[in-house]
This record gives structure tokens, sequence and C-alpha cells, in this order.
């Protein structure tokens, strides 16, 4: 069972076989006959987990919804739960900057299974020119855990991506603006960066390939919403009846989101500038059509070292390289990039292919290299054998809601 405290969360739930229920109020909750739940999961630390916290026979796990090198996945508020599932090593050396506070003993390496969409960097096949996708995280709650770029570099990183011949899929946090009007201005200022720049190239033809395959892309939506079963009623009745789709649909399910990415990058065309803010296409698919990542310190990175491909961190405070590697994990094998972006077309440069045969990579790249999954580990639980430092497994699916204690039994 899945348990939502917020309706929102269910708005935005995905196709699945177990039955969900949606109980917002701690009143209600209380009420449930829980009393043979042996395992509840919580992908969030959120305050309403607490009345779940309760069930003192239970084991209580937090697995997550993006291990990154941002101080929540490491918070010391996760004392609170019986286990700590991570994808690696990582994830557990993480924790060490709380140790007086998590035990190494709660913490088990489980893998991520969600990285299997990854296509890896050998399987990749580059256009005519080279595919950067930027993928910003957003301001966060306080300015203490602000690690986003939109607002010191964003706009002139965009100016210079696009002097240099570069196709950019910008795909920024869904929560961008919630709390700084800067963001939101500084996403608003690359949007419109970017449409203009289409539309000195070519812009009726590629309107008219976008409108073309719209028709296709809505009938295609529309099926895959009735397989969700998101057709059938509001939410209470999709609660009691519709969440729980027929299993002989899957395939049906998987060719359907196959096509409909396949043709929607089809249509865009190999130069034309993308801004992708809704659940389609996936955040795993950008990784699939960039040839190189530009993000900030977040859980997106960790994901995208599973391709094997480029990446690039954004240094917005200039602080020395040596300090930043330091302080994150994920930037071990990354580019640095500063804030005047001075070093943007060097790196542009190095990884435009064929790669330049005298560039070694990032100073600390030979530290992320796969390494064989836990033998303890089912293969089912892992990607193509953990990658670097165990990063390439952790981090979130991108673009999801989430919301208020979701628990599973």
């Amino acid at each position: 069972m899945i348990i939502l405290r917020e309706r929102a969360s269910f708005r935005c739930l995905s196709r699945t076989w177990i039955p969900v229920v949606c109980v917002p109020r701690a009143d209600d909750l209380a009420e449930l006959e829980l009393s043979d739940v042996r395992v509840v999961l919580y992908p969030g630390n959120a305050g309403k987990n607490v009345h779940m916290l309760r069930f003192a026979e239970a084991k209580h796990v937090f697995i997550g919804h993006g291990d990154s090198d941002k101080l929540a996945s490491s918070n010391r508020v996760s004392k609170v739960y019986d286990e700590i599932w991570v994808a690696g090593r990582a994830g557990r050396d993480r924790y060490q900057r709380v140790r007086h506070a998590i035990s190494d003993s709660a913490i088990v390496e489980a893998g991520r299974p969600q990285l299997s969409p990854i296509r890896l960097h050998a399987d990749h096949t580059p256009g005519p020119v080279p595919v950067v996708l930027y993928a910003p995280t957003w301001e966060g709650w306080s300015d203490d855990d602000c690690h986003t770029s939109l607002i010191p570099m964003g706009v002139p990183l965009v100016e210079k991506l696009l002097a240099e011949n570069v196709r950019v899929i910008y795909k920024p946090h869904p929560l961008t603006g919630k709390r700084s009007a800067e963001a939101a201005a500084a996403d608003r200022a690359i949007r419109e960066l970017l449409r203009a720049d289409n539309a000195r190239h070519g812009a009726a033809e590629a309107e008219a390939a976008e409108a073309a395959v719209r028709p296709r892309l809505k009938e295609i939506q529309a099926r895959l919403d009735e397989l969700a079963g998101r057709h059938r009623g509001d939410d209470a009745e999709q609660l009691r009846t519709s969440r729980v789709p027929d299993r002989a649909a899957a395939a049906e399910w998987q060719e359907l989101r196959a096509e409909w990415h396949r043709v929607f990058w089809e249509s865009r065309g190999p130069y034309r500038h993308n801004v992708i803010t809704r659940q389609l296409p996936s955040l795993y698919d950008c990784f699939n059509q960039a040839d190189l990542l530009i993000s900030d310190v977040s859980s997106v990175v960790a994901d995208f070292v599973a391709s094997l491909k480029p990446y690039v961190l954004t240094n917005a405070h200039d602080l020395p390289d040596a300090e930043f590697r330091a302080a994150y994990t994920t930037a071990g094998g990354a580019y640095l990039l500063d804030r005047a972006c001075t070093r943007l077309p060097a790196i542009l440069t190095a990884v435009r292919p064929p790669p330049r045969p005298d560039d070694p990579g990032p100073p600390h790249s030979q530290a992320l290299r796969p390494r064989p999954r836990p033998p303890h580990l089912p293969a089912t639980l892992q990607h193509r054998g953990q990658h670097p430092g165990e990063q390439g497994g952790e981090g979130k699916g991108g673009g999801g809601c989430g919301g208020g204690g979701v628990s599973g039994m």
C-alpha cells in the first residue's frame, strides 16, 4: 500500500499496481487499522512522517527521493529511522558528515534500479552539433541550502552556450522560482534567449514539424493517462477503484512511452533548442539526448554519472577546485565551471567529438570508475554495476511531485 499525505502527490502519481490511499489528516491516519504493517518506507523527511513513526511494531526505513551532495541527503533527522537505504558507498560516506548522529550499521547500500533507462556513453550517437543539457536545481527552502546557478550565472552561461554553436536542452527544477523572484526572472530570461535563437534559425519549418506530430503526441498521452487510471472519476473514485491498472497493459504502456519520446525528439530535429517543463520527456530521456550535462550540486548529477558521459558542475562561488571537490563527492569526476564561465570554451572543446586524445578528463575522473555491485545484492537492484563512488545510483528521477510523507507497507 502507498499512503499519501497530500492530494497534490496523488495527482502526480504515475502508473502503479500498488493500492493507494490519500490521508491528509493525522486524526484520520490514526484511525486506520495498520497493525499488520511490517515495513514503512519514507521518500522524504517531511514533518508529517511523525504520524507513521508512532507505529512501534514496524521497521521504519528512509529511502529518500534522490541522494545528492546537498545536506538534505545526509540529514541528522534521519536518526529517527531504523534503517537508511542509499544507492552505494557514496551515500554511506555522506552520512559521515553526521557520524555522531547516524550509526554506520543503520545504512544499507540498496542500489538504484531506476537508472536502467539511461544509455551508456558508448551507446550514444552524437548529432551534427553537441547537445548540452542545462538542468539547474532550484533555490532551496533557505539561503543556506541554495545551490542554484540560475541566479548568479544562469543567463550568461546560456548566452555563452549559444555563442558556441551547441544545441541546448534546458530543464529547470519544477520548484524554480517558488522562493526567489530572482530565480524566476533568470528562468524567464533563459527561455526567451532560447526562443529568440530558435526564431533566427528556421523557425517556420521547425514549428510546422512540431505541429504535424502534436495530434499523435496528444493521442499517446491520452492513452497513457487512461492506462494510469486518470480518466475514471474524481480523486476519491480513483483511490477506491482505478489506481491498480491491468498488468496485461504493462507492455503497451512501455511501448507508448517509447513512441512518445521517439516522435517528440524526431520532430525537434538536431539543432533546435528545447525547454522541458512537463513530465514528458522524462529527465532520463533528456540524459540520453545529451552529449554533456551542466548542472548544480543535486541528485540530477549523481544520476547522470551512470551514463559515463562528461558532466560539468557549476562553482558559482568560485571556491578553489580542491576545496570544491572535497566538499562535494560528485565533483570528483566533473569539469568545474567558474561563475564567469571563462572555462566553458575549453570544456566544450575537450568534449566535442572526436575527443581530444591528450585530454585526461577532469582531474579526479579516474577515481570514478564502475565497481561491481555488492555481492549480497541481487542484480535487479543495480544498474550495470555501481558507478563512480556508487554515486551513479543516486538521485531522483527528476521532475516528479514530492509530497509530505509517502509510506509503503
